[in-house]
C-alpha cells in the first residue's frame, strides 16, 4: 500500500537533504506509447489509440505549440523501446511515477504498468501525479521554496521565460514541439555539459514531455550525484506558457480559482 501524501513527502525530504535521486513521470501519454498505440496532439484534434482508437477526435480547445506531439507505431518503434528501457531501469533512488486507481481507466492501467515493470523493486514505483492534483498546493508551497539557493538547470519549451519563477535558473536547455523526437539529440548535449562543468549537487528540472523520461534516465544512469525531477507542466503558469489553460485543470484551479474536485484528488495504490 502506498499513500499519496506520504509519497510526496518522501520526495520532499530528498529535495531538502540534497540526497541524489531521480523522479520520472510515466503518465497517460507515456502509457499510450508503451502500449504501442498511436498518439497525436495537433492544434485542432487528438488521437489516443489505447483509449479511443485511431480516429481523430476534435479537440475541445486548441493545443498550443508546446503541447503538440505525435507517435506513430509504424515509424517510431525506437522511441517506444527507449521509453520502456527507461521505465524498467532499476537503480537506487530512481523513482518512476505510474498511473494509479484514481486515473481514467485507472485499475487496468495501474495493473498493466505493474505487469510491464515486473515483480521486484516496487519501492521505486510511485504515483505519476505525486506533484500535482491533491499534492499541487504542497508542491508549490512546500517543495518549490527549497529550489531557491540551488544550482538549478531546467529543460523547458523555447517560449518559456523565467521572470515569475521564485528561484534563479543557473542554465536552461530549450525544446520545441514534439520534442521526444525532434530534440532527442539533447541527451548527448546535456551529458557533455555535465561532464565539462563537473556538475554535482545540482537540481535538474524537466518540462519536456516524454523527452524528460529519456533525459532523466540517461543522465541519472551516468551522473548520479545530482537531483533530477520531472515537473511536467506544473510550473508553466510561472513561465508564461499558455498551453496549460486548456489542458491542465489542476493549474486553473490553483492559479485562477476554478472549482473542480481534481485539485483535491488523491491517487490510490492497493
Amino acid at each position: 500500500m502506498k499513500y499519496f501524501k506520504d509519497e510526496f513527502y518522501k520526495l520532499l525530504d530528498l529535495v531538502k537533504t540534497h540526497e541524489p535521486f531521480a523522479f520520472s513521470r510515466f503518465s497517460d501519454g507515456e502509457r499510450t506509447i508503451m502500449k504501442n498505440a498511436k498518439l497525436v496532439l495537433s492544434e485542432s484534434y487528438f488521437i489516443q489509440g489505447d483509449m479511443y482508437g485511431d480516429q481523430p477526435i476534435r479537440a475541445p480547445f486548441p493545443y498550443m505549440e508546446e503541447e503538440r506531439k505525435d507517435f506513430d507505431p509504424s515509424k517510431d518503434s525506437f522511441y517506444r523501446e527507449k521509453l520502456i528501457e527507461a521505465y524498467k531501469y532499476k537503480k537506487n533512488n530512481y523513482f518512476k511515477g505510474i498511473s494509479g486507481y484514481a486515473e481514467w481507466n485507472g485499475n487496468n492501467d495501474f495493473q498493466e504498468c505493474l505487469d510491464l515493470y515486473g515483480p521486484d523493486d516496487h519501492k521505486h514505483l510511485t504515483f505519476s501525479n505525486v506533484l500535482i492534483n491533491g499534492n499541487y498546493k504542497n508542491f508549490i508551497e512546500e517543495m518549490v521554496p527549497h529550489f531557491s539557493g540551488r544550482k538549478v538547470i531546467i529543460v523547458c519549451n523555447k517560449n518559456a521565460n523565467f521572470d515569475k519563477l521564485p528561484f534563479d535558473v543557473y542554465a536552461d536547455f530549450r525544446v520545441g514541439s514534439n520534442c521526444m523526437k525532434n530534440d532527442y539529440t539533447l541527451i548527448n548535449k546535456m551529458k557533455e555539459y555535465i561532464k565539462e562543468q563537473k556538475l554535482e549537487n545540482c537540481l535538474f528540472l524537466f518540462s519536456a514531455a516524454s523527452l524528460s523520461n529519456f533525459l532523466i534516465y540517461e543522465l541519472y544512469k551516468e551522473f548520479d550525484k545530482n537531483q533530477y525531477i520531472d515537473i511536467g507542466s506544473s510550473l508553466s503558469p510561472l513561465m508564461n506558457l499558455q498551453g496549460w489553460r486548456g489542458t491542465r485543470v489542476y493549474l486553473r484551479c490553483y492559479w485562477e480559482g476554478e472549482q473542480n474536485p481534481i485539485i483535491n484528488q488523491e491517487d490510490v495504490w492497493n
